[in-house]
């Protein structure tokens, strides 16, 4: 769906500014092409009468048809439908390991963690909303209610979480050129076109 392609083209041009403005080495290629297909299974798990004006042109009968298809290949969990099919299409280990990091519950494992490109691209996802880049804290307030319903976890876990996001974002910026306030969809939404015709066949 164009409103998911739009999602994982945000999430990586967030992810290439951090990159393009971070004082260490970092691995670009594979942080890019991890965040353009971390959501690649999400078909199965769209609610599709919530945002009916993703649904045009094609409308709402042909994107039931496409979600059925995927959940009968693929399954219900939406995670397990993405590694899946980095797994069929060939994705290189490096990116599948960067895929796999991009778990918001995952922020405590990678909070302790030394690798950078899992921190930006966890942090980069948690700064793009469905209508486009936002702020981590009003990502995390966007997100709330829905995740304590869909995942089951607590409101005190939920803040765990939030507190580790919100320690990633600290530690990428210690290393940064740029501030999180620098990184928003006027400043940077110009790199869509350029991230389209990347090729990660590689």
């Amino acid at each position: 769906m164009s409103s998911l392609q739009a999602h994982m083209f945000r999430v990586a041009t967030v992810a290439s500014e951090i990159c393009d403005n971070f004082r260490k080495p970092i691995d670009k290629d594979s942080v890019i092409a991890a965040t353009l297909l971390h959501d690649i299974g999400n078909m199965v798990k769209i609610k599709l009468e919530a945002f009916p004006e993703f649904l045009k042109p094609r409308g709402l009968e042909y994107w039931k048809k496409i979600q059925e298809n995927f959940i009968r290949k693929y399954g219900k969990d939406d995670y397990q439908a993405t590694y899946k099919i980095l797994k069929e299409i060939g994705v290189n280990q490096k990116v599948y390991r960067l895929i796999k990091s991009i778990e918001f519950r995952k922020a405590p494992l990678n909070v302790g963690h030394s690798n950078f490109e899992k921190k930006i691209c966890l942090y980069a996802d948690l700064r793009v909303a469905p209508m486009g880049i936002t702020s981590l804290d009003a990502r995390l307030r966007e997100v709330k209610d829905r995740y304590m319903r869909n995942k089951g976890v607590s409101e005190k876990e939920f803040n765990i979480l939030s507190l580790s996001m919100r320690t990633i974002e600290k530690q990428i910026f210690a290393h940064s050129r740029i501030k999180p306030e620098d990184i928003t969809e006027e400043k940077v939404g110009h790199l869509i076109e350029k991230l389209r015709s990347l090729d990660l066949s590689n």
